[in-house]
């Protein structure tokens, strides 16, 4: 449907509310989430927003964070990745959210976004996860660029509510319907999927803050012309008091648009190129200074005896804590790998090989902060997934002194790599929105087909265990390989990858298709 709505009354004059729409929902996180304070004086380097008032913090989701996060959804599902949001009529974020930042006469936002407060489940804690810069040349770690931050645990869950201002004219009444339910199906997972589009608080391009919103409840309040109404909107937290809302009803957002539209009936002009692939593991070590169980719970004469290192857990809620591989350590390998691809193809071609690669991982902020460029979102986004099956075993390890061939004194130490198991790994790589110059839009179609091509060189070493993931790649650690991998350009075109006794097998799509994509890369980096 249209939601095009020309406005009728003076924007000056007081604003006319016939109705009150009051949306309520449960958020629950499927991975951590960082939503953080910004308070350098904390313990740790990036601490978690905790509402304080209580007798009790407990942790806090802002209503211009919500907003923000439902205002961006809306505008790239209309325009696209990385559209730069206009004063454009009938545009469903400044319908809903207010005008664009400079506009003067633009109107106020009709929707009411309330402060969230969190609760933990009683099994889970807050996580604390250690952060490092990688040195892409050497892969090894950056001095002076370790950090640690807190994030919420898988389960967390908040209590939205959203309060609509409706109009009396009926046509700027169902564009803000429409636009109110389109925001929220952000929050809902579709068929096939655990999560909704979007994503809260910091390092969402690397798995954090997923979450959903499985159903919605719904309470409408007629004001106008209506005693009855406007006393039981004033008297909603008093049961009892007046008679209730004109209507209340559960569902999806859906229900926000009255019969017979659904919130998926908007236009999605968002592009992207997706690889969800299975893949077997040998073992891995990603560290982690957690021990394998509370010390509170172990005998006094076992604490001595757990490993100095431990591969990471983190809590999930139907699984308690679960072992995983995080986000960042894939994209650190995918980007020191992409790097080493690229200097073997074109040697010489030093700015085009760092466009490209800051192109797909985003800028680095620190090289940004020297005045180089302007810091950049990554374009391709990593799922923090849990592994399947496996177990962790202790291993004793010790130092050799390379002249004499013995053991080091006080180097004995001993790890808790993952051994066995699969990950499902979920790669997306966005694309902007189409340019309307021809010219423009043609050499922008060619970057994103080169970026493509990188992105397959990648899976292919993936799927041969040509790239370790984690730590400890020296002696083993963090191979995997490809069972079988989906890869989609769009609706139309997909393919499906499997190995099988004759080699690996790519089904749908001919193959020669992912071919043109290799081609692009070498066209791109001036090698044909």
């Amino acid at each position: 449907m249209s939601t095009e709505v020309v406005a009728t009354y003076d924007h000056r004059a007081p604003r006319p509310i016939a109705t009150r729409l009051i949306v309520t929902g449960t958020l629950h996180l499927l991975t951590p989430a960082h939503l953080g304070n910004g308070d350098a004086e904390a313990i740790t380097d990036m601490p978690l927003l905790l509402d304080t008032v209580g007798d009790d913090p407990v942790p806090l989701l802002t209503g211009t964070s919500i907003a923000g996060a439902l205002r961006g959804y809306l505008l790239t599902r209309g325009q696209g990745y990385r559209a730069v949001e206009q004063r454009r009529s009938g545009q469903m974020a400044e319908l809903l959210f207010g005008a664009v930042k400079g506009d003067d006469t633009g109107e106020q936002s009709p929707l009411i976004v309330d402060d969230a407060l969190g609760v933990l489940r009683d099994t889970a804690a807050l996580e604390v996860r250690d952060g490092v810069k990688i040195n892409y040349a050497t892969r090894t770690a950056d001095d002076r660029f370790k950090y640690d931050l807190e994030l919420l645990p898988a389960g967390t869950t908040f209590s939205l509510r959203f309060e609509l201002l409706l109009p009396p004219i009926p046509t700027q009444a169902r564009a803000l319907r429409h636009a109110l339910a389109v925001a929220l199906s952000g929050l809902s997972a579709e068929p096939g999927r655990e999560h909704g589009d979007i994503f809260l608080g910091a390092r969402r391009s690397r798995g954090f803050g997923r979450c959903v919103v499985s159903e919605w409840s719904y309470a409408e309040y007629e004001l106008r012309d209506n005693i009855e109404g406007l006393l039981a909107w004033i008297t909603a937290e008093h049961s009892g008091w007046a008679p209730g809302p004109t209507r209340i009803w559960q569902g999806g957002p859906q229900a926000a648009l009255g019969a017979g539209e659904t919130g998926s009936s908007a236009t999605d002009a968002r592009r992207r190129f997706v690889i969800d692939g299975r893949f077997a593991l040998t073992s891995i070590l990603v560290r982690s200074s957690d021990p394998l169980l509370p010390a509170d719970e172990l005998p006094d004469d076992t604490r001595r005896q757990l490993p100095d290192v431990t591969h990471i857990r983190s809590f999930r809620d139907e699984n308690g804590m679960t072992a995983i591989l995080p986000g960042t350590s894939l994209a650190g390998a995918l980007r020191s790998r992409a790097a080493m691809i690229l200097a073997t193809l074109a040697p010489n071609a030093e700015p085009r090989r760092q466009a490209l690669l800051n192109s797909i991982f985003g800028f680095d902020m620190h090289r940004a902060a020297g005045g180089e460029a302007a810091p950049t979102a990554s374009r391709l986004i990593v799922e923090e997934r849990p592994i399947d099956l496996g177990q962790l075993l202790v291993q004793s390890r010790v130092a050799i002194d390379r002249f004499t061939g013995g053991a080091f004194e006080t180097a004995l130490f001993s790890e808790a790599p993952w051994f066995g198991g699969a990950v499902q790994l979920h790669l997306t790589l966005h694309h902007d929105a189409i340019p309307s110059d021809p010219a423009t839009a043609e050499a922008q179609a060619a970057e994103e087909h080169a970026r493509i091509g990188l992105l397959l060189l990648l899976l292919k070493d993936l799927w041969s265990g040509d790239l370790p993931l984690g730590g400890s790649a020296s002696v083993g650690r963090g191979i995997v390989r490809g069972i079988e991998a989906d890869l989609k350009a769009d609706a139309d075109t997909q393919w499906h990858l499997r190995e099988s006794d004759s080699g690996l097998l790519i089904e749908e799509q001919p193959a020669e298709a992912l071919e043109r994509y290799l081609q692009a890369l070498h066209t791109y980096l001036g090698l044909v």
